[in-house]
């Protein structure tokens, strides 16, 4: 961003938000792997490109190494992009007694919220299971931003695509 247009938009008091776009789903359900359609099929590539916007993608989620997407997404403010794609695992925070895996999640929510617009793709059903995100952790994220449930056994491609079109009407 230019100095130019952030003063331009401190003249019009208007502070822009960063949008992050969360995909959520459990661990070993297929988030990184639609992800990864989304750059083309690499693991090693972390930028995809939607509707002329170039988006920062992190594909490695709390699920795998909660700290590191911590450490990340306080650096989003301080990163050059303004659109980024997440993974997520809904870890819901037990009141009474809640793991650090449901500390570090919910502490990644509330210091994404802080400076970015959160826009959450639910995968509902975890592919070839009965297994569900349960209402309670759908209830919970909704707190931080949009939410659009997916529902159904889809295939990562067919995710992919309708994680694409659910960011195309929010960008």
């Amino acid at each position: 961003m230019t100095t130019i247009r952030i003063i331009k938009m401190i003249i019009n008091n208007k502070i822009m938000k960063k949008k992050v776009f969360i995909y959520v789903g459990h661990s070993n359900w297929g988030k990184s792997m639609t992800l990864k359609i989304l750059t083309g099929g690499s693991s090693r590539k972390k930028i995809a490109e939607i509707s002329g916007h170039i988006i920062r993608v992190r594909k490695m989620s709390n699920d795998d190494y909660g700290i590191g997407l911590l450490e990340w997404v306080k650096d989003i403010p301080r990163i050059k992009y303004e659109k980024f794609i997440i993974a997520f695992c809904p870890k819901f925070p037990n009141i009474d007694n809640p793991t650090e895996e449901q500390n570090i999640a919910q502490e990644i929510l509330i210091e994404l919220q802080k400076t970015n617009e959160l826009y959450f793709f639910v995968q509902k059903e975890k592919y070839g299971s009965n297994e569900q995100i349960l209402q309670e952790e759908i209830k919970w994220i909704s707190n931080f931003g949009v939410v659009k449930i997916i529902n159904g056994q889809n295939s990562n491609l067919i995710r992919a695509e309708k994680f694409i079109d659910f960011i195309k009407a929010n960008i």
